[in-house]
């Protein structure tokens, strides 16, 4: 009972330690480079189609770019505070879990580097 009660307290703190990676995956918006909203093809290098398709946040999209209705018109395209109404909260801790195991894996891996390390200077 008490390894389960660690484990939980583990996957709490890197989830709580993923959040502000979280935030940060933010500023990575698919498609890349979007500043203005494109409505008929050929689109402009720096356009993207409308409606859902300008999303933010790795590896799951937790922003998505507002309907053309709900954005003012100087937003379309893009992602403003507009935007952060609806955030998809269930994308977000599937973000935080995902770096969070990431923080799990990094600190295991640097206390067998170590471990190792102390054992291999008694040794010699």
């Amino acid at each position: 009972m008490r390894k389960l009660g660690k484990a939980i307290t583990v996957i709490i703190l890197s989830t709580l330690l993923g959040i502000p990676l979280t935030i940060l995956s933010l500023w990575y918006q698919n498609p890349p480079g979007c500043k203005q909203l494109c409505s008929s093809e050929p689109c402009s290098p720096n356009a993207c189609m409308g409606g859902d398709s300008l999303t933010a946040g790795f590896p799951f999209p937790v922003v998505h770019d507002g309907e053309v209705g709900s954005s003012p018109t100087g937003g379309w395209g893009t992602i403003g505070v507009e935007d952060f109404s609806s955030i998809n909260f269930g994308a977000f801790l599937l973000d935080a879990l995902f770096y969070g195991v990431i923080i799990i894996m990094l600190f295991a891996i640097t206390k067998s580097i170590f471990k190792s390390v102390k054992r291999s200077r008694r040794l010699g």
